[in-house]
């Protein structure tokens, strides 16, 4: 994949069916072996409900979203927005709400420009800190948030039930992000 064919850009509304896509796609390679099959095979079926969510809130500006795209092909997309987490000042920590690419493109370097991308816009929204959730057995997730610097929490987990599987995800949390290197 050449450089100057890789383009780092703002999501509109007219993306959501790319996004939602991108998002299916990821997750069924991504957590293949963690959440039953029968669940990520059904996933393709929510790709209208997902497009929805992800336009309405494209316009309604809850979230921002970056998308990484090559010869114009959305491959993946960085969503982020202030902590939606219990007792933490929204005003001063942001959250990575969503980190997805297309399997083809892991190990490209589309997922390092995409995440500098999310973590400037984090800088420049006033957030001095972020965090992100990330399934607890996602090895290659860990990896890589624990290469771009960013620690998981002691006693952090918490449990979620999806597709009938028990799982469990640990929080993630950035130092400081005026501080961060590839920003």
């Amino acid at each position: 994949m050449s450089s100057n064919s890789l383009i780092v850009r703002p999501a509109t509304s007219a993306d959501a069916s790319a996004i939602a896509s991108v998002q299916v796609l990821s997750w069924q390679q991504a957590y293949a072996g963690l959440i039953p099959d029968q669940y990520l095979g059904a996933l393709q079926r929510s790709i209208s409900r997902r497009e929805a969510f992800w336009c309405e809130s494209i316009a309604a500006g809850r979230t921002h979203l970056s998308l990484v795209c090559v010869n114009q092909q959305v491959i993946g997309f960085i969503a982020i927005g202030p902590c939606r987490d219990e007792g933490v000042s929204a005003g001063e920590m942001g959250e990575v709400t969503a980190l997805y690419l297309l399997p083809g493109y892991w190990r490209t370097g589309a997922g390092r420009a995409l995440w500098a991308a999310g973590l400037r816009r984090l800088v420049e929204q006033g957030y001095r800190q972020a965090m992100l959730w990330v399934l607890s057995e996602n090895v290659r997730a860990r990896r890589f948030y624990d290469q771009a610097g960013w620690l998981p929490e002691p006693d952090s987990e918490r449990s979620l039930l999806i597709g009938g599987a028990s799982l469990r995800e640990i929080r993630y949390r950035s130092p400081m992000l005026s501080s961060m290197p590839g920003r």
